[in-house]
């Protein structure tokens, strides 16, 4: 695989999500590539230098949206999703900018009014082509893979670049790291995005063939300038940098073709396996408590969803197997999801 981008009087730009739960360690990782250039190769010259710009979504995105973002299909979740998708259509514009586009991905129906402004994420200098190349880093949950296929949309329809980094943790360690945090994101929303999240999977989704794992131990400690005292780390981050600059995608040449496809990636996230088992336990959850008596409904919704969070934790971490015909989920395998869900989960008894 070819490494290195090499100066052609273009600059490539990849779009590079950096994902993972609350309490991780997205937005330390990308400070710390922000904090000093990367050299495009070993015998670059110095100055020839890829810069990285750092996009923390929760900065832009009201607190109180980021607190019910996690239930994604709840009508309250609808103001977390605007501003997600204002701040895309934002990044759109700014990267229709950067490489000299004549169209932006996305429709200027919408009031612009609502989009944050990016323009402080560079200098104009940084704006003007530059021969190495540029990494923009979109520093978010991403816990389900439509959300990071929408930046892919965007990164190949400006031929960009596209990589994820995955910050994997316990939920024990999630859980602790965001205690301490000035802004902790309630205990809840962690719980409930730690069952939906999806993580990356090239097989499944060859437009995530560029990604980079790391566990919680991986990491290790920031030293005095505040880069990874473990130089294993920082050659891995390099090094899928370099492969998303050399290898960009590049949009069909058919516009047709492109919306087809493109319909066609929502309808597989859509049909996703978590996302479905979820959507189903809730509306069953729903249905039984409407029979249940109004003095009853409150405590039994509880002891209800705990015992579908854990039906969930075990779909997510695998303990709990799914019949092989499910693994490719379809609106005709509907009534046998619910078997299988119902199998497996049980509903309290009233008293």
């Amino acid at each position: 695989m070819q490494q290195t981008a090499k100066p052609d009087g273009q600059q490539t730009t990849a779009l590079l999500i950096v994902m993972g739960l609350p309490g991780c360690g997205k937005t330390t990782l990308c400070s710390s590539l922000c904090r000093s250039p990367l050299l495009p190769a070993a015998s670059a010259p110095d100055s020839a230098t890829i810069r990285c710009h750092h996009v923390e979504f929760d900065s832009f995105v009201p607190d109180s949206a980021v607190q019910i973002g996690a239930n994604y299909d709840s009508d309250e979740a609808s103001s977390w999703k605007l501003a997600r998708q204002a701040l895309l259509k934002s990044l759109d514009k700014l990267l229709c900018r950067l490489v000299n586009g004549s169209k932006t991905y996305f429709s200027d129906d919408d009031d612009a009014s609502l989009e944050p402004d990016l323009t402080g994420l560079m200098t104009e200098a940084e704006m003007k082509p530059a021969d190495w190349g540029r990494v923009i880093l979109l520093d978010d949950n991403f816990y389900y893979a439509s959300m990071r296929h929408a930046v892919f949309q965007l990164a190949r329809h400006y031929s960009c670049g596209f990589g994820t980094v995955y910050l994997k943790a316990s939920l024990a360690q999630l859980k602790l790291v965001n205690s301490i945090r000035d802004k902790p994101v309630p205990p809840a929303v962690i719980d409930r995005m730690w069952e939906r999240l999806e993580a990356p999977n090239p097989e499944r989704n060859p437009w995530e063939k560029f990604v980079c794992l790391f566990g919680q131990s991986d990491l290790g400690f920031l030293d005095s300038a505040g880069h990874y005292s473990d130089s294993s780390v920082n050659g891995r981050l390099h090094s899928l940098i370099r492969d998303c600059l050399a290898n960009p995608f590049e949009p069909p040449a058919d516009p047709e073709l492109a919306a087809k496809q493109a319909a066609e990636a929502r309808e597989v996230c859509s049909m996703s396996l978590l996302h479905q088992a979820d959507l189903r336990l809730r509306a069953i959850v729903s249905d039984w408590l409407a029979t249940q008596s109004e003095s009853e409904k409150a405590e039994l919704g509880k002891l209800a969803a705990t015992n579908k969070r854990a039906v969930m934790s075990a779909l997510t971490s695998g303990k709990l197997k799914v019949p092989a015909p499910l693994n490719s989920f379809s609106p005709d395998k509907k009534d046998a999801l619910d078997k299988f869900l119902m199998e497996n989960f049980s509903l309290p008894t009233a008293n």
